[in-house]
């Protein structure tokens, strides 16, 4: 028997006036950049909060948003970032902050300190190390301050589950401990009868990415193999481009290996994923993971790769390839993808499945929006 009409109404009632009340609530994003690919999160955002983000790159300045903008100048003094201006005056003129997690960012760092703030506060990042020098979660000695400082905001979110269990051990209460999942939108339909027969590399052009490492498995994979390989398109521009052109030069693949520089338009894009058997970056696991497995493309990284956490989405065999070593190690992986192609290619299409099921940007902007909501709960309670 269903509620009778009166509860029926009442209960619409109170979510049309709870989202009303969420509608009518500052928030500000205390950001760097205001990033493309995180430009539809805070659309999402917008239609729930009274929305600002506030930067500090001034390459932003003067971009219209559908969300309002400030631009918060800073500076680095060494290894920190401090802004011109405090910080909390301007978070005064909220209800909630939600703040990137950088502990070199001192300006932001010191809000959780100032003494009866009326805002609530919530930390927003990797909750680890993980940088070009430092492999994810490989460098111990900041973590204590990590937790410290995140014992300070109201509530906490990361961009995957790892970091959870280390703050609960570390004495966080697990309840202001909040996941938001990081992804991209990938929007653009599929060919389903697009023939996947080429390697692919996409990303900016750096030394770290380990491109000399998918360039020497890869004239690996010609040597040892009898008749024709896939060929392997470069996708991207960067410090290393000269570099790349050289070494095709020196080696006689060019008519393998094709580099076509940046690329940004997502149709083209689209084509290129869709004709790809793999999507390869050695040395580096990031939202380009989350990209490819949009594209139902199978992502192949090294195990120990750079990463925000977005290799965990990456199930090894499953809906993509994790291997460990250097060049020997990728060299055999590739030579296994030429004989097993349509293996990789079933496992782009269960990753596709993981990204259209778990990695929404509704899903991480819901998210973000539960944690704040419970930091504001918890400030009003207080």
């Amino acid at each position: 028997m269903g509620k009778p009409h009166s509860e029926l109404y009442s209960t619409w009632l109170s979510y049309i006036i709870y989202n009303i009340t969420l509608a009518m609530q500052k928030l500000l994003i205390v950001y760097n950049k205001v990033w493309p690919y995180r430009e539809e999160i805070f659309n999402i955002i917008n239609q729930h909060f009274d929305l600002t983000v506030a930067y500090s790159d001034p390459q932003f300045q003067g971009k219209q948003f559908a969300f309002k903008t400030i631009y918060t100048p800073g500076e680095w003094k060494g290894p920190f970032f401090v802004h011109k201006k405090a910080l909390h005056p301007l978070c005064a003129n909220y209800d909630a902050v939600l703040a990137i997690n950088e502990i070199r960012s001192i300006s932001i760092m010191r809000l959780g300190f100032i003494f009866r703030r009326k805002y609530s506060l919530t930390y927003w990042g990797i909750g680890v190390s993980a940088s070009y020098s430092n492999k994810f979660d490989s460098e111990k000695r900041w973590d204590p301050t990590r937790f410290y400082l995140a014992n300070r905001a109201e509530s906490v979110v990361f961009y995957s589950d790892y970091p959870v269990e280390k703050y609960v051990t570390a004495g966080l209460d697990r309840k202001k401990l909040f996941v938001a999942n990081n992804t991209v939108r990938v929007s653009a339909k599929l060919d389903p009868d697009a023939r996947k027969e080429a390697l692919l590399f996409v990303g900016t052009l750096y030394k770290q990415k380990g491109l000399g490492i998918l360039l020497e498995a890869y004239r690996n994979l010609k040597q040892k193999t009898v008749g024709d390989i896939p060929v392997l398109h470069i996708i991207g521009e960067g410090p290393e481009r000269a570099f790349v052109e050289e070494w095709i030069r020196e080696n006689n693949m060019a008519d393998k290996i094709f580099l076509h520089g940046a690329i940004y338009d997502a149709e083209m894009l689209r084509s290129f994923y869709e004709r790809s058997i793999a999507c390869i970056s050695p040395n580096q696991a990031g939202l380009s993971v989350l990209t490819t497995m949009g594209y139902a493309t199978a992502f192949i990284t090294e195990k120990d790769a750079i990463t925000g956490g977005e290799i965990f989405n990456i199930k090894d065999m499953q809906n993509g390839i994790i291997y460990q070593g250097g060049v020997d190690a990728l060299t055999d992986k590739l030579i296994w993808i030429n004989n097993h192609k349509q293996e990789v290619i079933e496992m782009g299409k269960r990753a596709k499945e993981h990204y259209d099921q778990n990695r929404q940007p509704e899903q991480m902007a819901n998210a973000l929006m539960e944690a704040v909501k419970y930091a504001l709960k918890v400030k009003n309670n207080a």
